[in-house]
């Protein structure tokens, strides 16, 4: 990716001064409450792990701040970064690890993502 990018700036006459991940955003926002391990108790917000948040969902977190943040006020990294927490935030209280459910075969029961992951923590699902 960076020698393309470089070769797209000789071409250009262009420098690109800030390239965002979702690899980059995910290490950015571990500690941030909805996805600190540390703060499991509900009363602190916690949600999930940050690494159980599809790729879609921290994908659309960098699209959306980029459509959103206004350019005339200056952006710097932690902007972004709190843009993009509050976009998975909500993303994930209104569709996604908060309210999901996963069906039990075996039960034939629904269960939250997020009571399954408490349930069989570091365990492979298989």
């Amino acid at each position: 990716m960076w020698q393309e990018l470089t070769q797209w700036e000789e071409k250009n006459n262009a420098v690109v001064f800030m390239v965002i991940t979702t690899e980059e955003v995910r290490d950015s926002l571990q500690y941030y409450n909805a996805f600190c391990k540390d703060s499991e108790k509900e009363e602190y917000g916690y949600i999930c792990d940050i690494d159980d948040v599809s790729e879609r969902i921290v994908l659309g977190a960098i699209k959306y701040a980029y459509n959103t943040i206004k350019f005339d006020y200056g952006i710097t990294y932690e902007h972004i970064t709190e843009v993009c927490y509050e976009y998975i935030v909500d993303s994930l209280q209104t569709k996604g690890l908060a309210r999901g459910q996963i069906y039990d075969s075996e039960t034939k029961t629904f269960e939250s993502v997020k009571s399954f992951l408490a349930r069989i923590g570091e365990k492979n699902a298989s």
